[in-house]
């Protein structure tokens, strides 16, 4: 019983924190977000204790937050933030700036621009020997992480040709959990050309099953780090993500803008 009442309380002490360091975000921006990391002795603090609290995350770096004491912590393409103390940490949640523009406020999501940062490292550190891909151009693709068993993954895959024309590469990270999606994305990868056994997979056709050596559970951590499971999930140059299926003119649209 005594170990119940103190797990509820520290729920309590976890959401009363929440509220209260989101009310700072309305009222008190540091004005130091942009300064020198090396500086700031909570950083070397938060790394040695963020590998003794959570030891399987493997974190690429801590920076101050836009609130002051409560830090954002990044690994593979996600962000989450935990106070100057590493007592509490803010999970799943998206760090937003409150604007006043002409008279009327909106929400900037600081969350989400930092992770595009981030997930843009991330993807372009992946060789396109390791994916399936359309097209050659290598300063202008999108990533699309995609499922063969996914009728908006199908869809999508139907619209290459238009890239190919707007002259954008597309690279398929490829989603497979259940065991009969694996063997069949992994004997696409296998065939002897690659593109055409996966445009028989996306179009509901046998292929030969076959195995060698290949990168689909490489791919299935690759996913996992960036943190998003929907498909298709699209990403951008930049690493902006659009989730869900969208007509292709809309995506070129946003690329060239």
């Amino acid at each position: 019983m005594q170990k119940s009442s103190k797990s509820l309380a520290d729920i309590i002490r976890f959401l009363l924190i929440f509220q209260i360091s989101f009310i700072f975000l309305f009222f008190s921006f540091d004005k130091n977000l942009f300064a020198n990391e090396k500086d700031d002795p909570n950083i070397i603090f938060l790394q040695k204790k963020l590998r003794e609290i959570i030891p399987k995350y493997n974190f690429n770096s801590i920076r101050p937050s836009p609130i002051k004491n409560i830090y954002e912590v990044v690994y593979g393409g996600e962000i989450i933030y935990v106070t100057h103390d590493a007592k509490y940490i803010f999970e799943g949640g998206n760090l937003q700036r409150i604007i006043l523009e002409q008279g009327e406020y909106y929400f900037k999501n600081l969350t989400e621009l930092s992770a595009e940062v981030e997930r843009k490292i991330l993807l372009d550190k992946i060789p396109d020997s390791k994916l399936f891909v359309f097209g050659k151009n290598n300063s202008n693709y999108i990533t699309v992480i995609t499922d063969v068993d996914c009728p908006y993954c199908r869809k999508f895959h139907k619209d290459i040709p238009v890239f190919l024309d707007n002259n954008i590469k597309v690279r398929y990270l490829v989603f497979a959990i259940k065991s009969s999606s694996k063997k069949k994305i992994i004997s696409a990868w296998c065939s002897d050309d690659k593109n055409n056994a996966l445009t028989l997979l996306k179009n509901e056709e046998k292929i030969p099953y076959m195995s060698c050596k290949n990168p689909i559970e490489e791919h299935q951590e690759i996913i996992s780090s960036i943190g998003v499971g929907s498909t298709p999930s699209i990403f951008l140059p930049d690493g902006s993500l659009i989730q869900g299926y969208v007509v292709p003119q809309e995506i070129i649209k946003k690329i060239n803008n």
